[in-house]
């Protein structure tokens, strides 16, 4: 992540107190080279999450709408590659142990020295790069069009326009979940009157179909309580 032609590290920082956030963090990690996003709130984080995948999480513990360790429990159970970091102002032991049984990563106290917060973002990012490159790539990929799938030994399938919607949205971001909601809306023109059954139903037989043509199995596995992802 840090090669000066690889994808920034996106980094969301939230955090409510907007001086902290926006005249402090946010300059601070953009001059270190990551891709930091602010937000004030838990809703605004999960909003964004629907949209856009993170890398790593700078987590306030202290928010308006929700708790930070209720959040990080939530985070580590739909996004188990995303890094966690809490910030926070409790510097006791049992509130680092309650951040830690969370599932953080690393817990930083306030004021946050800034030094040690880059460095244990660097740390993080080339944690989870090591963990990346350990997992194993199958090698499937779409055609140009994005109406077959391709397999190394050169067999492919052949998409319906669903199954094509589907696949597209999910190759867009490989190996990050992407949430039913946003399946659902390039399925139909109104998500809300969409049945989820529908897209479980769409990926129950794409599965088979790949199965029954290639012997191996469609490698989209269901992240539960979020959706989706493509493991190619």
């Amino acid at each position: 992540m840090n090669n000066a032609d690889a994808v920034r590290t996106r980094v969301a920082v939230v955090e409510d107190d907007d001086e902290l956030r926006e005249e402090i963090l946010l300059p601070l990690l953009r001059r270190e080279g990551f891709e930091a996003i602010g937000m004030p709130s838990a809703l605004s984080l999960y909003r964004d999450l629907v949209a856009t995948p993170f890398d790593l999480i700078l987590l306030d513990v202290g928010l308006p709408d929700d708790d930070g360790f209720a959040i990080a429990r939530h985070l580590r159970k739909a996004a188990s590659k995303v890094g966690l970091v809490m910030l926070t102002g409790y510097a006791s032991a049992p509130s680092r142990l309650r951040g830690l049984e969370a599932g953080v990563d690393a817990y930083l106290t306030k004021p946050i020295d800034s030094a040690e917060l880059v460095a244990t973002l660097r740390n993080l990012e080339r944690r989870l790069d090591s963990r990346d490159a350990a997992l194993p790539r199958i090698g499937w990929k779409l055609d140009e069009l994005g109406w077959k799938i391709l397999l190394p030994d050169g067999r492919s399938i052949e998409l319906s326009l669903p199954e094509r919607r589907l696949m597209a949205q999910l190759a867009a971001t490989p190996r990050e979940p992407v949430t039913r909601e946003a399946l659902m809306a390039v399925l139909a023109e109104d998500a809300d009157d969409f049945d989820p059954h529908r897209l479980e139903m769409l990926i129950h037989r794409l599965r088979k179909k790949c199965l029954q043509a290639t012997g191996q199995e469609l490698p989209v596995r269901t992240v539960r309580g979020v959706g989706y992802v493509l493991a190619w």
